[in-house]
């Protein structure tokens, strides 16, 4: 990950409310990983096991279907044993898909395309009815982050 990248996730990860654990999670295999994870099983309680036995490598190949092979077995080696409370963070989420609409508007419009156009097309992206994204448009963005696909980091 690139200096730049770092700083950008950084400044990211203040903005978010992110419980305890996700933060623990997110420095133990990066902010992308950690809120795919969230997304994944939040809500749940999860059993990070050590892959020891035939119970604990299903559930390592599981945390591997979500967040690759090398997350997987960092999150593994240094949760291995713990159940944890994986919260849904639907704030943090919300506030996630808000800077990236804010992002890809901003981007598109720069581009030339209609403001109409973009809307629509960011409501159909995002299932959301296109006053929504108005309303999320006109909300303060925050500090002006240039981001990336953060779960391609």
């Amino acid at each position: 990950m690139k200096p730049k990248d770092i700083e950008q996730l950084q400044a990211l990860q203040e903005q978010l409310p992110l419980p305890a654990h996700v933060r623990e999670i997110a420095r133990v295999v990066g902010l992308p990983s950690a809120l795919r994870l969230v997304q994944e099983l939040g809500g749940t309680t999860w059993e990070f096991a050590k892959g020891a036995n035939r119970n604990g490598q299903i559930r390592v190949a599981a945390l591997s279907d979500i967040l690759g092979e090398e997350a997987a077995q960092r999150l593994t080696s240094h949760l291995g044993g713990e159940k944890i409370y994986i919260p849904r963070c639907a704030a943090a989420l919300r506030r996630l898909r808000d800077l990236e609409i804010h992002r890809q508007f901003e981007q598109a419009v720069r581009e030339g395309v209609s403001a109409n156009t973009v809307v629509a097309e960011l409501a159909r992206a995002y299932g959301l009815s296109d006053r929504r994204v108005w309303k999320v448009l006109k909300a303060p963005s925050g500090a002006a982050l240039e981001l990336k696909d953060l779960f391609s980091l």
